[in-house]
């Protein structure tokens, strides 16, 4: 299996046609379609169902499509740094972040790493905490903005930023009603709760409630905050998240935001792979923040 029939296959899988992805790739069908049944050949495996219309991806067929984009982004990746190396700091750096406050703190360091490495350009992604996990293991991520808890068997992470964890009420529920700005975690217990899907998250705030001889009545679980106000809105729930995920809510909206108590919070980290030793970029950039938090305290 080499690279150009991974780019094949992708392009098919792209395509959803072969005729389509031939084309795309400048090339007569008969050798696209005998490179596809080579590398099935080789794997020992189906990867599509040919239809007459277009192809379905097998599960074989999506574990590889999956694989094989890390795989070419990986190689690009190698590629950029290794000929950017005896440039001085240039090239691109991967930077994952989880969806709260994410944005915010990657937005920033870009700003002020800019000044001092004009010549460097950025990729960003969005997603989970297990997703950046899982692309930081894979090499496709460089660094990732990632919360607690951390799994310390995987990452290593430079603490950057801590902030208290909030209820989002809906405006006609009880606990909404009144001036007070702190709900109490006991008086959450009997709501129907919306959280973050991640299994530890979901441990943690679990154990919240059974500190305080409680159970609570999770509703809904989410993999991305970002959700959670319009479900709050419609209603649906109370959601349970760090308070940057509230900060964009309007004072008319129905969504009435109160601080948790007893206090608790969540910290936000400069995490990246434990395994696999930050290139030259990557390490300025760790150096960089570190310095930034350094003159904030």
């Amino acid at each position: 299996m080499d690279i150009r029939q991974i780019r094949y296959f992708l392009t098919v899988a792209e395509e959803m046609n072969i005729t389509k992805a031939a084309q795309k790739l400048n090339l007569s069908q008969p050798p696209l379609s005998r490179a596809l049944m080579d590398l099935e050949e080789e794997l020992g495996c189906q990867l599509m169902i040919r239809g007459k219309r277009q192809i379905t991806l097998t599960p074989e067929g999506l574990a590889l499509r999956r694989r094989g984009e890390q795989m070419l982004s990986l190689m690009d990746m190698t590629k950029n740094e290794i000929s950017d190396m005896g440039k001085g700091i240039s090239g691109t750096l991967y930077l994952g972040h989880v969806d709260s406050n994410g944005p915010s703190l990657a937005s920033e360091w870009i700003q002020s790493f800019q000044k001092e490495y004009p010549n460097v350009t950025y990729n960003l992604w969005c997603g989970t905490v297990d997703d950046l996990t899982d692309r930081l293991e894979s090499g496709i991520l460089d660094l990732a903005i990632t919360m607690t808890p951390l799994n310390s068997e995987l990452l290593d992470g430079v603490p950057v930023f801590d902030e208290s964890w909030v209820a989002m009420i809906p405006k006609d529920h009880p606990l909404a009603q009144g001036r007070k700005k702190t709900v109490d975690i006991k008086e959450l217990a009997g709501s129907d709760l919306i959280i973050s899907s991640r299994r530890s998250r979901r441990e943690e705030i679990t154990g919240w409630f059974k500190k305080a001889g409680k159970k609570p009545r999770i509703t809904v679980q989410i993999a991305h905050s970002s959700n959670a106000v319009h479900l709050v809105t419609r209603g649906i729930g109370i959601a349970i998240f760090p308070a940057s995920v509230a900060k964009n809510i309007s004072s008319e909206s129905n969504v009435v935001i109160k601080k948790i108590t007893p206090e608790v919070k969540v910290t936000y980290l400069l995490s990246w792979d434990k395994k696999r030793t930050p290139g030259v970029l990557a390490k300025r950039f760790i150096e960089h923040i570190r310095k930034s938090m350094e003159l904030k305290n």
